[in-house]
């Protein structure tokens, strides 16, 4: 499990996005859209969910899940520039989200991992760090003040990530 209580926050390879192919956005009237998703599972209510590689850009980003009316839908507050959207079909993904605000980043540490991946974006899908594969048992370390709106740990298959913030 993640923990963000203190600093630097922790997480491993439990802490990977769900995700799930979109099928379509709907606007639902002025304040909220509907998400038809492969599945939710593993999607709940007040869970923040990112939306990435949709092909308008304006719903790429990151929302509260207000409800989860069916096994494929999922209900989403929206913003007033949203509302005049084109709806969107069959492209893009769903990705829970493990931080929705701004935050700081100072530092970011890949230890212990031997394999595997990892891939780190924003909530609009904009990579924040994607290393190479360590070839060795050691630390990748990525070390630079930037601004990061929202978390998704799109990709953690293995060892410890902790994010300075």
């Amino acid at each position: 499990m993640s923990d963000k209580t203190g600093n630097p926050w922790n997480f491993t390879s439990t802490d990977q996005a769900t995700s799930t192919a979109i099928t379509s956005i709907v606007r639902n009237g002025q304040g909220s859209a509907l998400i038809t998703v492969a599945s939710t599972a593993g999607i709940a209510v007040d869970q923040y969910i990112s939306v990435q590689g949709t092909t308008v850009v304006g719903w790429r980003g990151g929302y509260r899940v207000l409800m989860v009316p069916s096994a494929t839908t999922l209900l989403v507050g929206i913003t007033p520039q949203q509302s005049t959207l084109a709806n969107n079909g069959a492209n893009g993904n769903v990705l829970t989200a493990e931080y929705m605000g701004n935050i700081e980043v100072t530092q970011m540490l890949w230890d212990g991992a031997t394999t595997g991946s990892l891939l780190v974006t924003d909530l609009s899908g904009t990579t924040v760090w994607n290393p190479s594969s360590p070839a060795f048992s050691g630390t990748l370390t990525y070390m630079k003040a930037f601004p990061v709106a929202g978390l998704v740990l799109n990709t953690i298959t293995s060892g410890l990530l902790q994010i300075s913030v």
